[in-house]
């Protein structure tokens, strides 16, 4: 049994950008918050006060808190990681072939699977052939 793995390009470039936004906003977050904390003994506590109390200035229209931020690339990234998974399609094959016989002139020929309606190779017709013998 092969298989075979379809993806839906929509939800591959939705989710790179979902994930690209995510990565941002974090990036953004930790730069600001990792520059402006004092030096401290306990270096991961300052940080997450920092982060919970600061605010963000974005292009001098919008003022976020930090936190927003970090939770809203938190679930970008979340969402991301959802939306690459649901966007394949995994399909199993079987990897063995078939005799199919046509039934106009019982001519048998080999397919690498079987068909509900098919051209005979040999008298050209537009048949429904039937299965003879499956091959592993």
């Amino acid at each position: 049994m092969h298989r075979i793995i379809r993806t839906k390009r929509s939800g591959q470039i939705l989710g790179l950008l979902f994930f690209l936004v995510g990565v941002t906003f974090l990036l953004m977050v930790f730069w600001k918050a990792w520059l402006n904390i004092p030096p401290a003994s306990d270096t991961l506590s300052a940080l997450w006060s920092y982060i919970l109390a600061e605010d963000f200035d974005l292009a001098g229209l919008i003022t976020l808190k930090l936190s927003y931020l970090l939770l809203t690339g938190g679930i970008l990234l979340s969402l991301s990681l959802i939306v690459l998974a649901l966007s394949r399609q995994i399909f199993y094959v079987s990897g063995g072939s078939v005799s199919l016989k046509c039934p106009y002139c019982r001519n048998s020929w080999r397919a690498r699977r079987a068909m509900g309606w098919a051209e005979c190779p040999f008298c050209r017709k537009f048949i429904q052939p039937t299965v003879t013998k499956k091959y592993n």
